[in-house]
């Protein structure tokens, strides 16, 4: 299973949800609803209760997936906002 799109929406003041984000697998399964939030660990991904992982370690490949690319791709704005 491979993430073929990743699409992040970012929020700048709703803490403490962060994002809300919907992958695609495999070109052909889509997965809405999924939201990355901040706690005082540090951030976290929240799955709907709908999804659910044949496998711990493939939910946290996704996850893993998700808070990179927003790292990457929002966090940097949102330190300097």
């Amino acid at each position: 299973m491979d993430i073929t799109d990743l699409r992040i929406q970012p929020y700048n003041n709703l803490y403490p949800l962060v994002a809300q984000c919907e992958l695609t697998i495999d070109h052909s399964l889509l997965l809405k609803n999924i939201t990355i939030r901040q706690a005082k660990r540090g951030l976290y991904v929240l799955f709907p209760k709908s999804i659910s992982f044949p496998t711990p370690d493939l939910k946290k490949q996704f996850s893993s997936r998700i808070l990179a690319t927003y790292v990457i791709n929002y966090a940097v704005e949102r330190e300097a906002a």
